[in-house]
């Protein structure tokens, strides 16, 4: 049964709002086929990069002195563990790059597997895994981070 929102609102509001043959529920068959889906609204498929992803994890990994494979983006984390992660390195100055795992399945299971660490985020310092987010805060408190961490270069 199909309720109209006229019939919902206090018996007071009922004068003052016109007549609407809207519903409250909409019917499957009221929504619109793929066919009739605007391109913006379609799925996209990502073509698959050439190489593996072990391939493309060396690559990452090798062309910076610090990496993190991480949810969102340092200016834009999507997770509280990547955003502590970024801070901490932000608070070295270091520049260091980035992936979104988020926004690549394959890369998000294959770090993990390559790490053989189940979580994200996951830092690289010179090569080298180190860890998640609470590894790298233990070895901030410690000061252990900054004796492995380049030297912040002056822009």
């Amino acid at each position: 049964m199909l309720v109209s929102a006229r019939a919902l609102l206090p018996r007071a509001l009922k004068s003052s709002v016109p007549q609407t043959s809207f519903s409250l529920f909409r019917t499957i068959s009221q929504t619109p086929a793929d066919d009739d889906t605007h391109d913006d609204f379609k799925p996209k498929i990502k073509a698959q990069p050439s190489g593996s992803v072990d391939d493309q994890i060396k690559q990452d990994i090798g062309s910076h002195e610090v990496f993190i494979y991480m949810k969102g983006n340092p200016e834009a984390p999507q997770c509280g563990f990547s955003n502590m992660a970024c801070r901490i390195l932000d608070a070295y100055g270091v520049k260091y790059g980035s992936r979104n795992v988020l926004a690549d399945p394959d890369i998000r299971e294959g770090v993990k597997k390559f790490s053989q660490w189940p979580t994200i985020p996951q830092v690289y310092i010179k090569g080298e895994f180190v860890g998640g987010s609470d590894i790298l805060m233990g070895m901030h408190q410690s000061g252990d981070l900054k004796k492995m961490l380049p030297v912040a270069k002056d822009e």
